[in-house]
């Protein structure tokens, strides 16, 4: 067992992995450059998306998590805003119609619950949608958070369990000790270590270069817009079509043809939209995604994120057209190029645990996972399809990544 366990990162997966490593007994210190949910984990509009995983491993993970929420609902010190209400992928199009329908039987083929709805059932789970919506395809088992909340939530475990929560700290380099990694380097100091992990997302391939360790993950930036706080609108998290072609799942089936999945303003702005709406408990709703692959590490909004917003929701969302609008912030999702994360003990002294492109679903279970890595523990899930060494690739800045 590990005594002293250093954890880089403060977002979902650095906080679940402080929270259950300490509820084990290890002696844990989290260190966040900024503060907790700073990151990615802060800034996504808080899916927990089953719906669009793919079959295997991935899957395996999402429902683990999601198998977990009840239960962190009832550890955790602070709410977070959980919703299991399901979520929805709607279309527009006659020529949609059969794309969705080999859709959910394929997913039914994969063990997850799914069904097809008609027009009527969607514009009664979403009532501010379009009036010609066609019908939409819809898992039970989607659920959201609020992410910053989650994160905090975990955060505030943690602390209860013991674990110091060091905010505002930058670390500079990991520490060798011969063949193993014994520690960090900080803007505040080294710190002694028996095993590091680290858990920074997009910020992670700098970080590992300083102990010579190569690590293929890229960064896609989220856009999101967020009205004030309003009456109960919009129960299921909620995607349109335009966001289809971002899935495998999708864009494999015999019917799909991405011409009907595109919209003109996408090609124009050079920008994507993974058009997404969703009401926070608070009663804000989060309005998305536009996404893009900056050259450098940037969670700065544009204005040709908020003007792919502006196109999507007026054509589709036409009750939300007189909405105050509270808010703007975008955030970089971590990516490796076959979507699974990397979690790996393969250096002593150093766990890997980043890459989440869908980390609401994957971040608990991996947190729980690394727990168990790094207190002596065979993980309860096989995790050789996210080794370090698998062969990833990263596309070139621009590039769209697809899931």
């Amino acid at each position: 067992m590990s005594d002293r366990i250093v954890v880089v990162g403060g977002g979902i997966v650095g906080c679940a992995t402080a929270y259950y490593a300490a509820r084990d007994g290890a002696d844990v210190t989290l260190v966040e450059r900024e503060h907790v949910a700073f990151g990615a984990s802060g800034r996504n509009p808080g899916f927990v998306w089953l719906h669009c995983r793919n079959p295997g491993i991935a899957l395996e993970l999402s429902l683990a998590s999601r198998r977990l929420y009840p239960e962190l609902v009832e550890e955790l010190p602070e709410d977070f805003g959980f919703l299991p209400n399901g979520g929805l992928i709607y279309f527009t199009a006659p020529e949609q119609r059969d794309v969705f329908a080999e859709f959910v039987e394929a997913r039914r083929r994969d063990g997850l619950e799914m069904e097809l709805l008609d027009g009527a059932d969607v514009r009664r789970l979403v009532p501010p949608i379009r009036e010609d919506v066609l019908g939409a395809s819809f898992c039970p088992l989607d659920a959201q958070i609020d992410t910053p909340r989650f994160v905090r939530a975990l955060a505030a475990g943690a602390r209860a369990q013991g674990a110091k929560i060091r905010e505002g700290i930058s670390v500079t380099g990991l520490r060798r000790d011969g063949d193993r990694v014994a520690g960090v380097d900080t803007s505040d100091g080294a710190i002694a270590a028996d095993t590091v992990v680290v858990a920074a997302g997009a910020w992670t391939p700098p970080l590992l270069e300083t102990v010579d360790v190569e690590v293929k993950i890229g960064g896609e930036r989220l856009q999101v817009l967020s009205t004030e706080p309003l009456p109960r609108m919009i129960e299921p998290l909620v995607y349109g079509p335009l966001a289809t072609k971002q899935y495998a799942l999708f864009r494999d089936l015999p019917s799909y043809d991405v011409a009907d999945f595109t919209a003109p303003y996408e090609d124009e702005a050079d920008i994507e939209l993974l058009l997404l709406a969703s009401q926070r408990a608070t009663g804000e709703i989060l309005l998305g995604c536009p996404m893009d692959y900056p050259a450098e590490l940037d969670q700065r909004p544009t204005f040709a994120g908020l003007a792919a917003i502006v196109h999507g929701f007026e054509l589709d969302f036409p009750g939300l057209r007189n909405v105050p609008i509270s808010r703007m912030w975008a955030g970089l999702l971590p990516y490796t190029s076959d979507t699974l994360p990397i979690i790996d003990a393969s250096i002593d002294g150093l766990v890997i645990a980043s890459g989440h492109v869908y980390g609401n679903s994957a971040g608990p279970i991996t947190g729980k996972l690394v727990a168990q890595l790094v207190t002596g523990r065979e993980p309860e899930i096989d995790l050789h399809e996210c080794a370090l060494d698998r062969g990833l690739t990263l596309p070139e800045a621009g590039t769209a990544a697809r899931w």
